[in-house]
Parts: structure tokens; sequence; C-alpha cells
């Protein structure tokens, strides 16, 4: 260990803002004429007649070369931006000083007519100038403290909390940061390809979701839609969406024009064509996210499942034989219940209804929300009604237990008013409201009613109770919903019927109840929905309850699912309810229960297929969990003979890819998927896993292979990778691992960080220098080895290569093939030498190891040696 003793003054700092510093930073409080620090160079003395070592170029911090910076801000540990910076030299100080303005501290988040008042001292400071200067920082804000960290272009501010403005989440970044992105077009797909044969008849049908975009500056323009096809009915496309959409940040809000539907919040979820406003809480520090539905249920083979909401398919794919589970529905977040068809592979097809409305959401004193729109009805299940719609809603948080909401729903022969209230209690959220409505139908009548609804929301973390909705709404015969009136008014246009013909909703009860049971006794749920109608006889009706637990690593589950009509019978059309009841077990096998294979089986029973009973194994193929299988085999009491299940998929960089198989007695079907997403840019085409919302770009040049972030995405031939998903307006970090990148790529920059706004393609450029790495065996002249801990540098440029190791090796890194190193153990001449270098022409697919040179180190005033190579290793 090497003993130091310091020369100066000593600063003292906080323990608070000592811990946001790293400690490899470079400090510019205080004066670096101040801050000496004396080696003694006989602790690095390798023996009687060695070279003592010049090491004085330790006994100074980094010093910092004049200049522009592009640097990550952090101020108390939070990072608050990318700026660009400037150090410039100043008089009596041998670093160049960061130099800033007034903008620059706002921007940082700091609260300067705090930082003039001096915590109310009496003593006045002077006032930041709007022009830059380079004076200390603690010239203006007390004992603040700046570091920069050269190696990782960080740059570090510490200062009091009293002198910052009021303090927001950690992940929440002032807007001024918000980066727009780059140009650049999306595209997401999810392919599959089904094929089936019974009896002797074929049928083949394929499906194609699409999502496109297309950023321009601040706008986002995005369409999405289905392409199907069949053998039978040939080719459609169905659109879903066009629209272009951009924030306007002064209004924590999102302008949107072209079609989408409505918020479901307090009135009906229709689509529209027009234009829309509504306020976007993630914007806001404290970001609440939206409530969105869980599918679940369970596949007899490798079944097709479908799922659609107001008469569009929003999801599509293929599962496996057993319970599934779908949690990542990006169309449910609009509200409005989604009807799942479950589609086996004999071609047996159940439905059942996921029912979904929003939670019960309180806001925060003095928070507002609202949306407004105005357009045309578009919803594809309203048989293409152009009739005008205007909404309008607004929440607003009135203290902290109660918020106070409204709104209204206009069409030109169609009425409604909404008001209520929701109220923070101790046994939870409560919300009521009432709705007057008034139609004017086409055959004269006037309809008039009322709906009135209570919800009811609760968490119980100690217990693990969890009511994410629990809703009943109750109106009178009069009453019609926006839906229910748009729907009602087309119909009577083209269809004339009697409006006493049509449902008209009288009760309606939504469950979503989960409970996590004491100690290992497992979790129940509970979900569902009961709807009467005034004019119909019966009940609609659609619940599932389960349980599920483990036991010495072996997971069970018991289900159970009722479906029923308005005539009794099941929402397929069959006469009488249909109750199924299923058992599920996985046993892991073998010891290590991560990664080892399972072993699934379980039994079920319905009304109309009687029992069911599988039996399989799935597992991984590697160890990163990118290759799954499973195999099955399954049967019921109905139908003779077994079916034989297999499915492989696998997940790259770029796609994910599917296929499954069933065979049974007299039928086989088969499906074949691949879903991705692609980013066209200024550097050409980048393929990727599913895009979401917000993508970043990250630019890696010549590190193909480098891994990006944690979703398995890695960096391709061109230097691009994508990180699919980010979280808008928030802080967002991404680091590079460079496990799997060339040997000679040398990154710079390993971690960037960006706060994107909604819908962006943020580019992140992230530096990196080719730089072959080899070892040189090297001695003096007269063979004594080279002095431990000597300087290697470049001879043309000057800059650091590497040192002198242990055993007189050096470690060099270089850019260049050719070349001399001069190496440096004091500043006399006589304290200098010379190795010329010549490395070896790489060979192709050549990545890792080191080449070894055995070389001799000259005197400067000695002409150059030929370079002696031999084999070496890593």
């Amino acid at each position: 260990m090497l003993s130091a003793t310091t020369r100066g003054e000593v600063v003292a700092t906080t323990s608070s803002a000592q811990a946001s510093l790293p400690s490899h930073t470079h400090a510019q409080q205080p004066r670096d004429s101040e801050k000496h620090i004396v080696f003694d160079p006989q602790m690095l003395n390798q023996g009687e007649g060695s070279t003592l070592i010049d090491i004085t170029r330790f006994e100074r911090p980094d010093i910092i070369a004049p200049g522009k910076y592009r640097i990550d801000l952090l101020v108390n540990g939070l990072w608050r931006g990318t700026e660009e910076v400037e150090f410039k030299t100043v008089a009596g100080q041998d670093s160049a000083q960061f130099c800033y303005d007034r903008a620059l501290l706002l921007r940082a988040g700091i609260d300067l007519l705090r930082s003039a008042d001096g915590q109310g001292s009496g003593r006045k400071r002077a006032a930041v100038s709007q022009r830059q200067t380079c004076t200390s920082l603690d010239r203006y804000v007390p004992g603040a403290l700046v570091k920069f960290d050269v190696a990782q272009q960080k740059l570090y501010i510490v200062v009091a909390q009293y002198y910052l403005q009021s303090a927001a989440s950690s992940t929440y970044v002032d807007p001024q940061a918000w980066d727009s992105g780059v140009t650049a077009a999306l595209l997401n797909y999810n392919s599959n390809l089904f094929s089936s044969k019974s009896t002797g008849a074929s049928y083949t049908s394929g499906y194609t979701g699409l999502n496109m975009g297309l950023n321009l500056g601040a706008w986002r323009l995005r369409h999405n839609g289905t392409a199907s096809w069949s053998s039978l009915a040939g080719s459609q496309y169905q659109r879903g969406y066009t629209y272009a959409q951009s924030d306007l940040t002064a209004w924590n809000s999102q302008l949107l024009l072209g079609e989408n539907s409505t918020n479901g919040d307090l009135f009906d979820a229709v689509s529209f064509r027009g234009v829309q406003l509504f306020s976007d809480d993630r914007m806001l520090p404290d970001t609440q996210r939206y409530y969105a539905p869980v599918v679940r249920g369970t596949a007899s083979s490798n079944a097709r499942v479908s799922v659609y909401q107001r008469g569009y398919l929003v999801y599509e794919t293929t599962v496996a034989p057993g319970p599934f589970e779908i949690g990542d529905l990006q169309a449910a977040s609009f509200g409005g219940d989604l009807q799942v068809t479950v589609t086996e592979a004999n071609g047996e097809a159940r439905s059942f209804t996921v029912p979904f409305a929003t939670t019960v959401q309180l806001l925060r004193p003095g928070a507002t929300r609202y949306s407004a729109t105005v357009g045309q009805v578009t919803d594809l299940g309203l048989n293409q009604s152009k009739q005008f719609v205007a909404q309008g809603t607004l929440q607003r948080g009135l203290d902290n237990r109660f918020t106070g909401y409204g709104g209204f729903a206009l069409t030109g022969d169609y009425r409604s008013g909404l008001f209520g209230t929701a109220v923070n209690t101790a046994i939870g959220g409560f919300a009521v409201d009432l709705t007057l409505a008034s139609t004017d139908l086409p055959d004269g009548q006037d309809l008039q009613g009322s709906s009135a609804r209570l919800s009811f929301s609760k968490n119980l973390p100690n217990t693990g109770t969890h009511f994410s909705l629990l809703t009943y709404r109750y109106s009178t015969g009069g009453y019609l919903g926006l839906r229910d009136a748009v729907a009602l008014h087309d119909l009577m246009r083209t269809e004339a019927p009697r409006a006493d013909s049509f449902a008209r909703l009288r009760s309606r009860l939504d469950a979503n109840i989960s409970q996590r049971l004491g100690g290992d006794s497992g979790s129940i749920y509970l979900n569902g929905s009961s709807i009467e109608y005034w004019n119909q006889p019966g009940k609609t009706l659609n619940f599932s309850v389960g349980y599920s637990n483990q036991w010495f690593g072996n997971s069970y589950s018991i289900t159970a699912q009722r479906t029923q009509g308005l005539s009794g019978g099941t929402l397929n059309g069959g006469a009488g309810g249909n109750t199924m009841l299923t058992l599920n077990l996985s046993i892991p096998l073998g010891r290590e229960t991560r990664g080892a294979p399972v072993m699934n089986g379980f039994v079920s029973h319905d009304d109309f297929s009687g029992t069911r009973l599988s039996s399989g194994v799935s597992g991984t193929m590697d160890a990163a969990g990118n290759a799954a299988y499973a195999v099955s085999m399954s049967g019921d009491d109905q139908t003779p003979g077994a079916t034989s299940n297999a499915s492989l998929n696998y997940r790259l960089p770029q796609v994910s890819l599917g296929a499954s198989l069933s065979q049974g007695r007299d039928y086989r079907q088969g499906s074949i998927g691949a879903s991705g997403g692609v980013v066209m840019h200024e550097g050409g085409l980048t393929f990727s896993q599913p895009l979401g919302e917000t993508v970043g770009l990250v630019h890696v040049p010549r590190a193909k292979g480098a891994y990006v972030g944690y979703a398995g995405s890695s960096v391709d031939g061109n230097g691009y990778a994508i990180v699919p998903s980010l979280m808008p307006y928030q802080l967002n970090n991404i680091d590079i691992d460079p496990a799997g990148m060339p040997d000679d790529i040398e990154l710079q920059l390993s971690s960037r960080s960006v706060a994107p706004r909604a819908g962006a393609v943020v580019k992140l450029d992230y530096p990196t220098r080719k730089s072959r790495p080899f070892l040189i065996d090297s001695r003096l002249s007269n063979g004594d080895p080279l002095p431990f801990a000597a300087m290697a540098l470049d001879s043309e440029s000057g800059l650091p290569v590497g040192a002198v190791g242990q055993g007189s090796r050096l470690v060099v890194r270089s850019d260049k093939d050719a070349g001399s190193i001069r190496v440096e153990w004091g500043r006399e001449r006589s304290q200098q030498c010379l190795i010329d270098y010549v490395l070896p022409v790489k060979e192709a697919g050549y990545q890792n190891g080191y080449t070894v040179l055995t070389l001799i180190c000259r005197a400067l005033s000695v002409s150059g040696l030929e370079p002696v190579a031999k084999d070496g290793g890593a």
C-alpha cells in the first residue's frame, strides 16, 4: 500500500452529500492547487539497484481539458437530463473549470431564490447571471459541490435539499429534458398460419395483426389493422384506427386527430373519427397506471384464442393445452368487455366474456383529469354509424378524501349528463354517480331515464385482499347509455324494429376479487359479471373462481367457470348454461426447480364436452430460456382415441417464432407463428421483439453481439439495437454489456439515461474505439527488466496505451497495427525507451485472445529493431 500525505485545505462535506458522489470523480472544490498528494516511490522499489519510478503524475486528480462535453447531469444522485456543458481555462487553475448559467441551474432543479437568501441568514448572495460564468458554484448556492466523471461523462452536483425545488419521485424528469426522439417508421406484426384437416376436409387460415407508425418531429402517426385469409372466404383487411397524436407539455395532455376510441371511465366507450384532447397522468411526477384485465381460461389442445373488443379483433394467439393467462392486452385501456373465443384443434369453439370497466380512481388534492372528444361514430359494432358525437369528462381532486367528477355525452338525438363523487374511506374507495339521459327515436318516441352506479375498490396488503373492481349499476326502463342509444337509432333507421324489442340494461354487477391466504395456504380469485335487461328474460352470466397453491415445489390449481346467455343458454347458443371445472397440476422434474422440465396434467369437465384429460411435459432447451417446448397427450370421454400435441417456441433478439401440431384419430391441426417489430431510421432497418409505445434506438458502432438492457436485445451488424419498451416521461437507464462483442472494440460509454416523450423513438449513442489488445514482453537493451508501473504512451499522439506490469510485460491496447510505444518511468531521456512493433495480420473470424510480442525497448538514440512474434492466448 502506498502512503500519502495531503498538502493544503481539506473541505468538509455532509455525509449525505458525499454519498451522492462516486469516489472516482474529479472535484472542483477546493481549487486544484490545494489538492496535492505525494506518494513515496520507495514503496514500489523492486530490489537493490532497481530504478525508481517517477510517480508524480499520480499526485494530482484527473486534469480536465477545456472544451464542450455532452454529459449526463445528476443532482444529489438523481438524473436531471443530458446537457452540453463547457469547461474553460481559468487563471490560477491547472484544470479547466465548469461553466454554467442561470437556465442550466434551473433545469437542474435548484431553487435560486432560496439560494440567494441563504436560509434566512441575512447574508444575501449574488444572483446568478443569465450569461455564462465559470465561478465556483458555492458562490451562489451555499455548500454546493461539483464533480465531473470524465470516463463516464457524468457531472455530479450536490446541494443541500433546502436549495432544491419541490422534490419529485426518483424517476421524474423535468419536462425540459423530455426527448422527442428522431424521425423513424415503426412496424409491429403478429402473424399466425393455421391449418386443419378433419374427416377428409381441409381448412387453412392466416392472421396478421399490424401496428404501423411514423414519427415526424413531435407528431406520431399511427395505424393498426388485421389482415386475415382463409381457404374458404379468401382474404380481407379490417382497418383499425388511423390517427396523429402529439403531447401538449404545458397542459400535461395529449392531442389526437383521427380515429380512436372514447374513454370508458364514465360513459360507454365508442369508436370515433374526429378530435380528442385528454390529460395524461404519466406526465405528472406520481404517475398512476391504468387497470387492464387478465384473460384466463383453459385449452384442451393446441388452441387458438381470439379476443374481441367492441367488435374488433384485438388479439389472437395459440396456446398449449392447459390453463392459459393473457395479461398484455393493449386495446383494453379504453374499457369495454372482452369477448374471448377458444377454438380447439378439432374445431370445437367456446366463448366467454371478461368484464372490463375501470376501477375507482381517486385523485390527489388539486389534481385534474379531463377529456374532450368531437367527431363521428365509426364503431364497427354499430354498422358503421356516422352519427355526430361529442363527449367531455372532468375529474378533480377536492381534498384527501373526496374527488368530484362529471361529464356529458351528446349526439344529434341523444343527451346525457353525469355527476358523481369518489371518497376515500378506511374500508376502501367508493364512487357513486348518477347519469340522466334523454333519447329521441326515429319513430317519434322520447325515452328518458336515469342510471345509478356504485363502485368499490380496496387493496389490503396485510391480508393479501385486492378488490380491483366491485361495481353495481341500476338503470330505469327509459335509460339508454351512449352506445345503446347510437345502436338503437342506427338499427331503427335500417331495419325499423320497435324500441321495445331492443334490450335495455336494467342492472349489472361486476366483480374482480383476489385473496392471498395466510402462510402457505395459497390464493383464491373471483371475477365475473351478471347483466339483466328490462325487456329480455333471464340474465347474462359470466364468472370464474379459482384456487392455487404450491406443495413441496409442486403447483396446483382448481378453477370453475360458468357462462349463461339471456335465455338460459350458453353464449355459444346452446340450451342450458355451461359450467366447466378444471384441476391442474405441475411437477418439476429434477432437483433444480428453475429451468427444469415440468410435468403438467389437468382434468376438466363441462356440460357439453364431458370429461377431458391431458398430461405432458414442458421445459426450456437452453440456459437463457429462449427455446421452449411442450408435448402432451389428451382425450375425452366423447371422442374415441387420444390427441397428441406438440409445440416449440424460440425467441431471438429480432423475432419470436412458434409452431404447434395436434393429431387426433380423424383430424390434424398445425400452426406456425412469428411476432416482432421493425424500426426504419437513418441508419437502416433494425429488427426486434414486439415494440411498445415508446422505443429506444441504441447505436454502438462496431460492437456486434453486445447485449443491450434487460430485454434480450443485442447489437446487430450495423451497430444498432432496439430497446422495445421505455417508460415515457420518466427516467430510463440503458446499459451496454460488452460480453459478446469483438475484443478489439472498446466501449467509451456503457450507460446512458433518457426521458422520452410518449411514442418517441429516442436514439442513444454509445461511442466506441477500435483498439486491438496485445501483450509485449520487453526488456532494456542491457537485458534489465522495465520498471514496474512505467507508463506506455503512443509515440505520435502522446496518449496512454498501457502500462508495464509484473515480469516486465506490457499490457497494451492500440488502434494501430504498427507503430512505436514510448515507455516512461521518469522525465529524463535516460528514463525513457522506445518499442517498435508490427502486429501480425488478424485471421478471419478471430475474436478472442491476445497476440504476444517479444521486443527490445531501445534507448531513444538507438535505431529501431524488428519485432519478433510468438503465439499467445488470452
